[in-house]
């Protein structure tokens, strides 16, 4: 598959975590320019830093950021564009993870942390490359959400995934006739799922596909969301979860 990726600029919002590190190599695989961002410890970022070197990355620029604080982000990606450009390529991966609880047993500081660094961090991701994305006319927009978000979880996790599926398929229609796009892959039953702190949805024998799913799968279709060839897929979300769901 050709997908015209090289040289284009790919931002991860969180490349440190979650899927973050094998979405990472999967588009330095294919030449892009990387922005590498992360709420965490900046030394996991460069350990994914010097992988997607070593996997063909065109260049690479590590952040540590909080996608929540507009400010920020704005400056930020101002300042990386003028570096390597602005973003073609947006993969919105931030999450807060959170055990499950019921609501009444949630503080409101709770809830409103996990809104504001999913859903709200997304969009201020978002309002933050799209004029560039309008002024080249053309760009990809793709979120990580997760079976929450249909299936029905804890009301925190439940609230953000779908929260960013509505944002992205607002994004879709409000923004198509730029070419430019906005998909969700919405992962379930993913092995390393629940080391990270992410609801893990084990295979059961009653699956179509019963077996864990790995995050190369997951990698393949934003790397194929991304990709030329995928100009008329928008305000989708393509569930990777062997089949425990079907959309």
């Amino acid at each position: 598959m050709e997908t015209n990726l090289h040289g284009k600029t790919v931002l991860i919002t969180e490349a440190a975590r979650n899927f973050g590190p094998e979405t990472a190599l999967a588009f330095a695989a294919e030449g892009a320019n990387l922005i590498l961002g992360t709420d965490g410890p900046e030394e996991e970022l460069q350990s994914v830093v010097t992988q997607a070197h070593d996997r063909g990355a065109f260049a690479v620029i590590p952040v540590a950021w909080d996608v929540s604080d507009a400010a920020q982000v704005e400056s930020i990606i101002r300042e990386c564009s003028t570096t390597m450009g602005s973003p073609d390529v947006v993969i919105n991966n931030a999450s807060l993870p959170m055990s499950a609880r019921s609501l009444e047993e949630i503080s409101f500081e709770e809830w409103e942390r996990k809104l504001r660094v999913e859903v709200t961090g997304t969009t201020v991701v978002c309002k933050a490359v799209l004029p560039a994305m309008i002024e080249r006319q053309w760009g990809r927009i793709i979120t990580y959400v997760g079976l929450p978000a249909f299936l029905g979880s804890n009301a925190p996790d439940s609230a953000a995934e779908l929260g960013m599926v509505g944002l992205a398929r607002g994004i879709a229609r409000d923004y198509g006739k730029f070419n430019i796009t906005a998909n969700c892959i919405g992962p379930g039953g993913i092995e390393s799922a629940e080391e990270l702190g992410t609801l893990s949805f084990p295979p059961d024998d009653g699956d179509p596909i019963p077996r864990w799913g790995n995050q190369r799968e997951l990698s393949f279709l934003a790397v194929c969301l991304a990709s030329e060839d995928a100009g008329y897929v928008t305000g989708q979300c393509l569930l990777a979860n062997g089949g425990k769901y079907f959309l």
